[in-house]
């Protein structure tokens, strides 16, 4: 169940939380975007995934057998039997690894008060609400189109990590980081390090940055709310 209006459209409300004078820079246009490498190497206590960029993921009682070649004559292919591994095998390419993101937190529900749990304090001290979410992803794919970058922006789904095997990429995280609620822009860049994406002034579909503390006063997402304007789910 997700929110929508009552002709059935889905209803998607984007927020993006960071420091103040960061969150400034966005609404003049400039998304700052981090490859997927930065956050598996990241020291932060609620940014850091250490699976983050990987391809693939598969459970010990998925593996009939798991062979190993270093495909070289003088060493012997190994072959390893699912009670050989003390955990899953998690398979990643380079090319998943490089690509840049740009995080935000979505609300696709009515949500009770708080909005945010308390560990997403860490992300920064503010927050701008997408007053226009259609308008602001037209706008993302145009200037990533004016780059020739590929691209995709979805909604980050969660697997339990200890159950779940197969494909992972871009869009799936472990079920530890749902309260962080992610929307993403992926992007394939081919650059290293920090991609600065200008795509634009955004303060005609953006809020003013206020402080992070004052969500709860200022926006109001509970079910009555979503009565109000017009939306069911």
């Amino acid at each position: 169940m997700s929110l929508r209006t009552r002709s059935g459209q889905p209803v998607l409300v984007l927020l993006k939380m960071g420091e103040y004078e960061h969150l400034k820079m966005l609404r003049r246009g400039l998304l700052y975007m981090n490859s997927l490498s930065y956050f598996r190497s990241l020291d932060h206590p609620v940014r850091n995934d250490p699976h983050e960029g990987e391809d693939s993921i598969i459970q010990p009682s998925d593996i009939g057998e798991f062979i190993i070649d270093p495909g070289r004559r003088d060493f012997e292919k190994v072959r390893v039997t699912p009670t050989d591994l003390a955990g899953p095998v998690r398979i990643s390419l380079h090319q998943t690894s490089l690509c840049h993101v740009f995080c935000m937190f979505a609300i696709t529900n009515p949500v009770e008060e708080p909005i945010f749990s308390q560990s997403c304090a860490s992300f920064g001290d503010s927050i701008v609400l997408f007053t226009n979410t259609q308008e602001f992803l037209i706008r993302v794919k145009a200037a990533a189109e004016r780059l020739r970058l590929n691209g995709q922006a979805a909604l980050v789904q969660y697997y339990d990590e200890g159950k779940y095997s197969g494909r992972l990429g871009r869009f799936k995280k472990p079920s530890i980081y749902s309260y962080q609620s992610e929307y993403r822009i992926a992007l394939e860049t081919g650059v290293d390090g920090p991609f600065r994406f200008n795509i634009g002034n955004l303060r005609d579909i953006t809020s003013e940055v206020f402080p992070l503390a004052e969500a709860d006063r200022i926006l109001k997402f509970g079910p009555e709310d979503a009565e109000e304007a017009g939306l069911v789910w």
